[in-house]
């Protein structure tokens, strides 16, 4: 026997041993924020903020089916007992005309709705996309980095196809089968009323059977989710983007991501199954649980009709009301059902608008954007989401307004961490970012982001003219002369002038065929008229120029210093040379500063920053040696 000790030591073990899959089994069940009740009532609200021609089309669906419905049911017992009880043969044909055209009358009217309910729903499923696209644009940056913002984006856009979008269709269909239950109902308890009853219990039972499948499907698409932007991302982004095609295709990597395709493909259709056994099982009980309850229904009919208690035309009317009514206890219990699922998709829509930034968007202090700002950074650490270790830590340092500085250092030091928390991009974990004294929180985020021109190594030229590309904003606000003079400025007036729509010339042949695509060089001639055009107080160079040569680097820089002047400037270079120019040069390293000081105090100190500047300058010796 163990004693209390060699237990405990056992459990313990157990514990550090325990497998990856038993701590995913333990996880909480993830449970909808807001209840079924209340994102009824938002979708109704907001459908008719939305679109009120799918308001009007699910309201004026409700009569016109209710009129069809009984219609189908009546039809063939007054059919039968005009045949049965008169003898005058017109009498009986303008009968069963009249009905007959009635129900195609009503039958082409509601067809006609139903079709402009189906064109609403199509507007309603891209609505709802736009708007997450347009909430996700305007997020903070860093919110996109945190997992369960990326969760809640990734169940937002699949709740536009999880029938979130059918939801005013289905609670129509709702309303239609409660007030056709009643009818029918009142009907079959002419004959008798434990009928109904029989036909309620049966229909219950499948519900709480569905319910527990839902329950299973709900907790299982968080996983299933995660695959399946996987699975997108490489169709859609690794597939399509011909940035991928060259390596894919020099290295030969097309083996690979199929093989990887396979395996996520395999994955998710694991997950696929796993909800299709539920269904089939959950299938299989519901078509016993019916062929029960409605064979005693139907049996208990054909006993009273063979008894001769309910006449011919009465046996065909219970006989359609019964079958009638146990669509609709289902058609209610399955809308239900099905509504639950839409109230659970309407949830992580909403869910997903619920996600707010830190950053101020309200009243901020006034912003000269004339003036070259200071940026103080407090005791600043920062941890990526996901990450492990302290990418920043505890970091001081102040760079005065009008100040050239740069910040070296190897890969992963944390230069462009520093640059993204200075224009809040990001936010520390610890301590706090000052601009002219103020931290970041205190401005207007707009404005915030307005202090700030960044041109990094990985740019954006967009699908749009030239002229849209310098001045990055709508063309009613642009100012035509202004983007002509920064093109001049930037050295990019020829190549404008050699084109034939000039300033308006289109980029990006993705989208329009006609487009121009222009040179490395020319496209950091573009960045450098952006820069210009933007003029704003901080400008920050994230390696814009890695794939120039040493001495084209140092010239672009100079022509920076040359013509944005009197800006506070932050430069990142992985070459020290180009960097001598600065007021001051830090040196990132380990995730702190190592090092600071102008580029002949560096040198003279001897330290980690002579050590890497001398390595370099003896590899740019030996290449030009050769």
């Amino acid at each position: 026997m163990k004693n209390k000790t060699e237990k405990k030591k056992d459990i313990q073990e157990a514990k550090q041993t325990e497998k990856p899959e038993d701590k995913k089994k333990k996880a909480p069940k993830r449970i909808p924020k807001y209840k079924t009740f209340s994102c009824f009532k938002w979708m109704l609200a907001k459908l008719w903020e939305w679109d009120k021609t799918m308001a009007i089309s699910a309201v004026a669906i409700i009569p016109l089916s209710i009129v069809l419905y009984a219609l189908n049911l009546y039809i063939p017992s007054i059919v039968i007992d005009r045949l049965t009880g008169s003898k005058e043969f017109v009498t009986v044909v303008i009968t069963i005309v009249a009905l007959l055209a009635a129900q195609l009358v009503f039958n082409l009217i509601q067809n006609y709705v139903s079709s402009k309910g189906a064109t609403s729903h199509l507007i309603l499923n891209n609505l709802m996309s736009y708007m997450i696209f347009v909430h996700g644009r305007d997020m903070d940056d860093y919110l996109h980095l945190e997992k369960d913002v990326q969760e809640k984006t990734n169940r937002a856009y699949n709740s536009t196809w999880r029938s979130a979008n059918e939801f005013p269709m289905k609670l129509a269909n709702m309303a239609i089968n409660v007030l056709c239950f009643v009818l029918f109902g009142s009907v079959i308890s002419l004959l008798n009323p434990l009928i109904i009853v029989l036909l309620i219990a049966g229909s219950l039972i499948n519900y709480f059977a569905q319910k527990v499948k839902q329950n299973r499907d709900y907790q299982d698409a968080t996983e299933r989710d995660r695959v399946w932007k996987k699975i997108n991302y490489i169709t859609y982004d690794v597939s399509r983007e011909l940035k991928y095609g060259k390596d894919i295709r020099l290295y030969n990597l097309a083996g690979y991501f199929q093989m990887l395709m396979k395996g996520l493909i395999k994955e998710h259709l694991r997950w696929l199954n796993r909800g299709q056994l539920r269904l089939t099982f959950v299938s299989g009980t519901s078509f016993l649980i019916t062929l029960l309850r409605d064979g005693l229904a139907y049996a208990f009919l054909i006993y009273k009709a063979v008894d001769g208690m309910v006449s011919p035309a009465e046996f065909v009317l219970y006989f359609s009301a019964i079958t009638q009514v146990s669509g609709f206890i289902d058609g209610i219990i399955g809308n239900y059902a099905n509504m639950r699922n839409d109230a659970i998709a309407v949830s992580d829509f909403r869910e997903f608008f619920d996600i707010k930034g830190n950053l101020n968007r309200g009243e901020g202090i006034p912003v000269d954007f004339t003036s070259p700002k200071s940026i103080e950074f407090k005791n600043v650490s920062y941890k990526y989401p996901q990450g492990e270790n302290m990418v920043l830590d505890n970091i001081n340092l102040k760079i005065e307004a009008g100040e050239k500085i740069a910040l070296v250092g190897l890969n992963g030091a944390g230069k462009t961490t520093l640059t993204k928390l200075c224009c809040g991009l990001l936010l520390p974990t610890e301590g706090e970012v000052l601009i002219d004294g103020h931290s970041v929180f205190d401005f207007n985020r707009d404005d915030l982001y307005r202090m700030f021109s960044v041109i990094s190594q990985d740019y954006n030229i967009l699908p749009m003219s030239i002229a849209g590309n310098v001045a990055l904003c709508r063309e009613s606000e642009m100012d035509t002369e202004r983007v002509k003079r920064c093109t001049e400025i930037a050295g990019l007036a020829d190549r404008v002038a050699s084109l034939k729509h000039g300033l308006d010339t289109q980029l990006d042949r993705q989208v329009d065929s006609e487009a121009v695509d222009l040179s490395g060089g020319e496209k950091q001639k573009l960045l450098f008229a952006r820069a210009l055009y933007r003029n704003s107080p901080i400008l920050i160079l994230d390696e814009p120029t890695a794939a120039l040569d040493p001495i084209a680097e140092d010239a672009m820089y100079k022509k920076y210093f040359e013509v944005l002047n009197g800006v506070t400037s932050i430069f990142i270079s992985h070459r020290l040379a180009s960097t001598r120019f600065c007021d001051r040069i830090y040196l990132l390293d380990g995730a702190s500063l190592a090092e600071c000081g102008s580029h002949t105090e560096l040198m003279a100190k001897g330290g980690k920053y002579a050590e890497l500047f001398n390595v370099q300058s003896k590899y740019y010796a030996e290449e030009v040696s050769k």
